[in-house]
């Protein structure tokens, strides 16, 4: 909890809302970065973390300090992502249940698991959060967005395949 501690108060020190502190990068089969810099999402990816890919190539980032979800288009978009070039911003997901995020991973009904890590920054990594807030350190399990993406086959691993 300690190491969680430093790095937390490094992060309320450093980073900026709404500014990108972190990027999402493709890496093809052959090895080769379309582009090297990676992709921020024009600012909107903020200490990505998790990310998962749809069965439409559509790319979700489980954006941990930027509190949502974020849609991207993948290398072919189409789907919701159609028109869209690849690494561009389609949407990004908030809402009360939308914690600091993990993970996000698409079920076989294209539904959107996204794993809830902290609650509440302070209760995290203070020593002594103000009492109402003193249990939000953690994450409140899953939030789950029905039905909004592309389906998957079970089970993820290697190649995504469409269902």
């Amino acid at each position: 909890m300690k190491q969680f501690q430093l790095v937390g108060e490094q992060a309320i020190k450093t980073l900026t809302p709404g500014k990108s502190t972190g990027f999402v990068s493709m890496i093809r089969s052959d090895g080769t970065q379309p582009m090297p810099g990676g992709f921020t999402g024009g600012n909107k990816i903020n200490v990505p973390w998790g990310v998962s890919i749809d069965g439409n190539d559509d790319v979700w980032v489980a954006n941990f300090w930027g509190r949502g979800v974020v849609l991207m288009a993948g290398a072919d978009p189409k789907g919701s992502t159609q028109g869209a070039k690849t690494g561009d911003v389609v949407h990004v997901f908030t809402g009360g249940t939308i914690q600091m995020l993990t993970d996000v991973v698409i079920d076989p009904a294209g539904n959107v698991w996204a794993a809830n890590n902290w609650n509440n920054v302070e209760a995290a990594i203070y020593d002594k959060p103000d009492y109402p807030v003193s249990t939000w350190g953690g994450g409140s399990g899953f939030t789950v967005i029905y039905g909004i993406a592309a389906p998957v086959k079970a089970p993820l691993m290697g190649q995504v395949r469409p269902n």
